[in-house]
């Protein structure tokens, strides 16, 4: 663990040092969910603050791993140094299915975010 806080200050700089730190200080459960996506960090700057992409394989693991967005948020912190958001999403025909952490399509907690409308993002709020 005292390694991880040493090389805090080089998670963002090198993106693939957080998976290792992240699994590093998660429990079990919420280790073996990451184990089941793909998880990359979009570094500050763009947007304003660091984004951690998480692409799953289907909308029970993105809502498993939804349901954790509070604990892993606050383990990412750890690791950033700053606050961060998250972008849980599987994919399907239509666009990429995003189960909303950050509030943007309340009350609806999955929307769709249709990346051929127009050539701009249009977020279509799904049923729960």
């Amino acid at each position: 663990m005292a390694e991880l806080y040493q090389e805090n200050s080089r998670a963002i700089a090198e993106p693939q040092l957080v998976e290792k730190f992240l699994l590093e200080i998660c429990d079990a459960d919420t280790r073996a969910l990451l184990h089941l996506a793909d998880i990359s960090l979009w570094p500050c700057g763009c947007p304003a603050k660091p984004t951690l992409t998480v692409t799953c394989k289907s909308r029970e693991i993105a809502e498993a791993i939804g349901t954790r967005h509070a604990y892993i948020k606050s383990k990412l912190k750890q690791i950033a140094g700053c606050k961060v958001a998250m972008a849980i999403h599987y994919s399907i025909p239509e666009g990429q299915v995003y189960f909303d952490t950050e509030g943007e399509v309340a009350p609806a907690r999955w929307y769709l975010c249709n990346r051929r409308d127009i050539g701009k993002n249009r977020m279509i709020p799904l049923p729960g």
